[in-house]
């Protein structure tokens, strides 16, 4: 055979069975690499977009808070007495005294209406129906302090309370919180809690509506 004719051999051979494993292997690397980190860039866009949906939820519950405020009308200049405990929905859980709080407490919905009243929510963060729904994502606590507390003998102290807002959510690899009534929450500082458990946390000051009249 000539020289010609060898070398056109070389050039038309197949490959080896070592070449195409060596190929195939190389290609697995490379797809199992794309495909993590789509999961987490995935799952990154995920939990950015439930952490923007529970900030809402903090933020709406304070507004809530706010407007349950403009039921609270006395003392005023005429009346000495507060109506914090007859007229409000939400802030008339404040402590009867200077100091300790209410607790995280699950705000009470409307019986007739629950939009706007509720302290669960779903995906998409719209107010749902509780307790004894199993369909919940999102769960809304409040707890009251007093920063001015108004008896004990400094007639003159003008009544300022602290409202704190946390929602919370599971993540993604737990199931879902299914009834906000019912689901234990402990001490976000509790690895057993820690690890199955987003949190945000908002706090604001609540004063009565005779303060800014």
């Amino acid at each position: 055979m000539s020289t010609r004719a060898q070398r056109r051999s070389r050039h038309e051979r197949g490959y080896t069975v070592v070449e195409v494993m060596s190929a195939m292997t190389l290609f697995a690397i490379g797809a199992a690499g794309v495909i993590s980190m789509q999961r987490a860039t995935i799952q990154g866009g995920d939990d950015a977009r439930r952490m923007d949906i529970a900030t809402n939820i903090a933020n709406e519950w304070a507004f809530r808070l706010q407007r349950d405020a403009a039921f609270w009308t006395q003392p005023n200049s005429t009346v000495s007495t507060s109506n914090l405990g007859g007229n409000t929905k939400w802030l008339r859980n404040a402590p009867t005294s200077a100091t300790g709080d209410s607790g995280w407490l699950l705000p009470p919905p409307d019986a007739v209406n629950y939009f706007g009243t509720s302290g669960a929510f779903d995906l998409f963060g719209r107010d749902l129906a509780t307790p004894g729904a199993n369909n919940h994502i999102f769960c809304a606590q409040h707890r009251l302090s007093w920063i001015t507390y108004p008896g004990g003998g400094a007639s003159s102290a003008r009544p300022l309370l602290k409202a704190e807002v946390r929602v919370f959510w599971r993540r993604l690899d737990e199931a879902p919180v299914g009834d906000c009534a019912t689901v234990a929450t402990t001490d976000p500082a509790d690895p057993a809690t820690k690890n199955k458990f987003h949190f945000v946390y908002l706090t604001t000051a609540v004063r009565p509506a005779s303060d800014s009249q």
